[in-house]
């Protein structure tokens, strides 16, 4: 509540004049506070393929306002969103279909619960890799200090448990296979985790168009974790970014684990589904790959 509740209260205490007074200026506090709570919207509903197949981990938002979440396995997804986002839409973004938009206004007048998606193969760029012995080349950030750190769970949209989702520039100037991820990791409290690795285009030297991914479950450890990317035969002969996405299981999960990182260089990352890109300069994560080119 905007209202300095506990300052008005300590003057009304201290006020002995007046008690009706008092008793009517709180009551309205107390309208005022549960009137600015409640200026929410809940959506909530299931994503699906034209031919009714139940789509996991869609990335749900509304596109550069910071407000977003992902599908769960079964495609079922629950958002709150502030009233002032009624005029505003909801994009369903997912690789390999078509992106649907909707006014969040027809969402709620119509009742709608369930989403589909248009299938859109996408074109990936032949990249001829020589036959020749490759040289074995890492890109990225490859060392790392205690005092930087990345989180999984994004603080300004906590509400809706959505990703951060961090971005790594790959310098790649000729043909080269992707082989790995490396990232190193800390406070791990889980076991295992699942994530997406997802490649984009880049534009204005942010990530811009979306052109290949992979869902992984790992085992993870405290230190540097390898994820092995070779059997999805990977390959770029220009610049792209990897990016990685936490996919928790439910809305009440622990944050599993942090990503370290280190001085210098440039931390990009967004704090929700289709949220924007943002730079933070001085500072990176502790991601690399390898590839073989």
């Amino acid at each position: 509540c905007v209202v300095n509740v506990h300052l008005f209260l300590r003057y009304l205490m201290g006020n002995k004049q007046n008690k009706f007074m008092k008793r009517t200026i709180f009551g309205i506090i107390l309208f005022l506070c549960t009137y600015s709570y409640s200026q929410k919207l809940t959506i909530e509903g299931i994503v699906k393929t034209n031919n009714h197949k139940k789509l996991a981990y869609v990335n749900i938002g509304i596109k550069d306002k910071n407000v977003g979440t992902i599908s769960n396995e079964n495609g079922q997804f629950l958002i709150t969103v502030d009233t002032s986002f009624i005029k505003d839409s909801l994009t369903f973004s997912y690789l390999g279909y078509k992106n649907l938009t909707i006014k969040i206004e027809d969402i709620k007048l119509k009742k709608l619960n369930e989403f589909f998606l248009l299938e859109q193969p996408t074109t990936l760029h032949e990249v001829v890799i020589s036959t020749k012995k490759r040289k074995i080349r890492k890109l990225g950030t490859t060392s790392y200090v205690s005092m930087v750190a990345g989180y999984l769970w994004s603080r300004e949209n906590f509400e809706n448990r959505d990703i951060i989702e961090h971005a790594k520039y790959l310098n790649i100037k000729k043909p080269s296979k992707i082989l790995n991820l490396q990232i190193n990791l800390f406070n791990v409290f889980s076991d295992s985790i699942t994530f997406r690795v997802n490649f984009y285009t880049i534009k204005d030297k942010l990530p811009n168009k979306k052109i290949q991914n992979v869902i992984l479950t790992e085992k993870i450890k405290e230190g540097w974790n390898l994820f092995d990317l070779k059997d999805l035969d990977v390959s770029f002969d220009e610049p792209v970014f990897i990016t990685l996405e936490y996919i928790p299981e439910s809305k009440t999960d622990k944050e599993p684990c942090r990503i370290s990182g280190q001085f210098l260089g440039n931390a990009i990352q967004r704090v929700a589904s289709l949220g924007t890109w943002n730079q933070k300069k001085g500072i990176s994560m502790a991601m690399y790959v390898e590839i073989a080119q």
